[in-house]
């Protein structure tokens, strides 16, 4: 596969002990010639894994926000275009393909969004609950922004859309996946709590707010109306998975009231 020139796209990456992820994700950038990757402390095989690769730079910064993350990550690329990418994110051969076409188009776009496939021990789901996001745009077109326990690209310019989608497939333990919530579930306690949130009265969000609806809610969500009952055991892990994040949203929302009250 032909090499693309590292003057017109380079790749970033976040990563902390993604070692049963990150192999996976780099077989499928050896087109590029430059992957940079910011590291936040690696105590697993991540790093050692890494070098085998020898278009991937990588570059610690300890960690405070994932958006800081990765707007440090553009200052050290030098590209026209940015393909920004989770540990988890697996390419497919069409959608490396239609980022070469895209990236050779000359339109005014400025960027491109993708939506993606749940793979739950390596079985495709039949559907999930993930929106598009943009993970191909202009380096000068983009920055990032804090939102609650995600992180937000800002795109300054027209947008446009794969018809390829990527395949999110962490093959991190249950164990380090309830840990990172817990931490999730605190960042989106302070963002609903914080008054100067415009998407504190959204519907989800006042759903939230019962604390005992928002799980009963996203469990038959999930299960009936997307459909993972017909996915087996891997539906139902998904929607398990999404119920527990609402448990816990519930138990931060209870916390903090009663510490209020105190």
């Amino acid at each position: 596969m032909e090499i693309v020139k590292p003057e017109l796209l380079q790749a970033l990456i976040l990563t902390k002990n993604e070692e049963p992820n990150i192999k996976r994700v780099l077989d499928k950038l050896t087109w590029l010639q430059k992957v940079v990757v910011v590291d936040s402390g690696s105590t697993d095989n991540t790093l050692t894994i890494m070098q085998a690769y020898s278009n991937v730079e990588v570059v610690y910064r300890k960690f405070d926000t994932f958006a800081q993350q990765c707007n440090y990550g553009l200052t050290l690329l030098n590209s026209e275009w940015v393909l920004s990418l989770d540990a988890d994110y697996v390419l497919t051969d069409g959608f490396i393909e239609e980022t070469r076409s895209f990236i050779a188009t000359k339109n005014d776009k400025v960027a491109y969004l993708t939506k993606f496939e749940f793979l739950i021990f390596g079985k495709q789901l039949i559907n999930n609950n993930t929106t598009p996001r943009p993970v191909l745009f202009k380096r000068n077109a983009g920055s990032y922004f804090d939102d609650g326990h995600a992180h937000r690209l800002k795109i300054d310019g027209a947008e446009g859309f794969y018809h390829s989608k990527i395949l999110h497939d962490d093959q991190k333990s249950l164990s380090r996946w309830i840990s990172n919530q817990d931490g999730y579930s605190i960042r989106e306690c302070n963002k609903l709590l914080d008054s100067s949130n415009p998407d504190a009265n959204s519907i989800l969000n006042r759903i939230r707010c019962t604390k005992v609806l928002a799980p009963f809610f996203v469990f038959f969500y999930c299960l009936f109306v997307r459909g993972l009952f017909l996915s087996g055991w891997a539906g139902w892990y998904y929607t398990l998975q999404r119920t527990m994040v609402e448990i816990l949203f519930a138990l931060r929302l209870i916390e903090e009231e009663n510490l209020k009250g105190k």
